[in-house]
């Protein structure tokens, strides 16, 4: 019995190593390569050349024709992770004009794919193959990590004949790895503002409550809270002055005061979520007040939330 189990184990390691069981070829990128970083309110195409590794199994191969297929494609539309990135391309450098990213059940042809070549001997088991993922700028997009694992259809040729029908690699060995980082940003009016100015000039007297606001725009890649606060509490032409002016703020709608928070979700991509701030004055109150100039400094910090606010949008929510 234990010779007969010994001839077992050695017929096993011999399968495992016949290349015709393991397939004509193998192919690997470096995680390095394909491991990239997403900005959904970025103006630029993200742009990453990247090698394949071929390694011929098979000596009998002198060339491979192979094509990328993405098993979660929905639609025809290539997708990055479950959840993430919608639409990407895969362009061979070799020649840019050949589909080589698939969905569905296409299988590598005269018509797709990249044909690579082997070299004769041993030295020509390697060939590294130069390719480009793109992924358009504005993609509408969470904070998250986002994995997509490519297989690799192919099909290994003696010449022109090709050697068996084709195959198919899946795993991780081709693999893109996409992050989209936890960001907020915001601007007043137009990017890279972050202050603003509300300015009622002459305050007539005899007219009813006048209004006056601007816009602040955020742009986030997860769920945000806004909170409020005052340098004064109210208009007032100096720190040491007794008098106090008050006033009445709305923000993106809702009543609000100082101390008060605003909860959202994150924003659509690339053009973000507008926050209409309005002040509002009561004349008959100004009727009284003393001379001079008023003014008070509004802050709205922006910060990254746990959980999720209520509906699509904001929601008033406590400190």
């Amino acid at each position: 019995m234990k010779r007969v189990a010994m001839i077992l184990a050695a017929g096993a390691l011999f399968a495992a190593a016949d290349p015709a069981l393991a397939g004509c070829a193998e192919f690997q990128t470096s995680a390095a390569d394909l491991n990239l970083t997403y900005d959904p309110f970025g103006n630029a195409v993200l742009d990453r050349v990247f090698t394949l590794r071929v390694r011929r199994l098979n000596p009998a191969a002198t060339s491979v024709r192979l094509i990328l297929a993405d098993p979660d494609g929905i639609g025809g539309t290539p997708r990055l992770g479950a959840a993430g990135v919608e639409n990407y391309d895969i362009s061979w450098n070799t020649d840019t004009g050949r589909r080589v990213l698939v969905t569905g059940a296409e299988q590598p042809n005269a018509t797709n794919g990249a044909l690579v070549r082997f070299g004769s001997g041993p030295s020509g088991d390697v060939v590294n193959e130069t390719f480009r993922i793109r992924v358009p700028a504005g993609q509408d997009v969470a904070a998250g990590d986002y994995y997509q694992p490519l297989d690799v259809r192919y099909v290994c040729y003696a010449g022109d004949d090709a050697i068996d029908s084709p195959d198919v690699q899946t795993g991780a060995q081709v693999a893109v790895d996409l992050t989209v980082p936890e960001r907020i940003s915001t601007f007043i009016g137009s990017s890279g503002i972050r202050r603003g100015r509300i300015d009622f000039g002459a305050i007539d007297v005899a007219a009813g409550p006048q209004t006056r606001g601007l816009m602040v725009t955020a742009q986030s890649t997860v769920p945000y809270e806004i909170d409020v606060s005052s340098e004064w509490g109210g208009l007032k032409r100096s720190v040491s002055d007794d008098y106090v002016l008050s006033y009445r703020m709305r923000l993106s709608g809702f009543p609000i005061d100082a101390g008060d928070r605003l909860m959202c979700t994150r924003t659509d991509a690339p053009t973000g979520r507008t926050h209409p701030l309005q002040i509002e004055i009561d004349p008959r109150q100004a009727a009284a007040a003393p001379a001079g100039s008023y003014s008070d400094v509004v802050t709205l910090t922006f910060s990254p939330r746990l959980g999720l606010s209520g509906g699509d949008g904001c929601s008033m929510g406590g400190l």
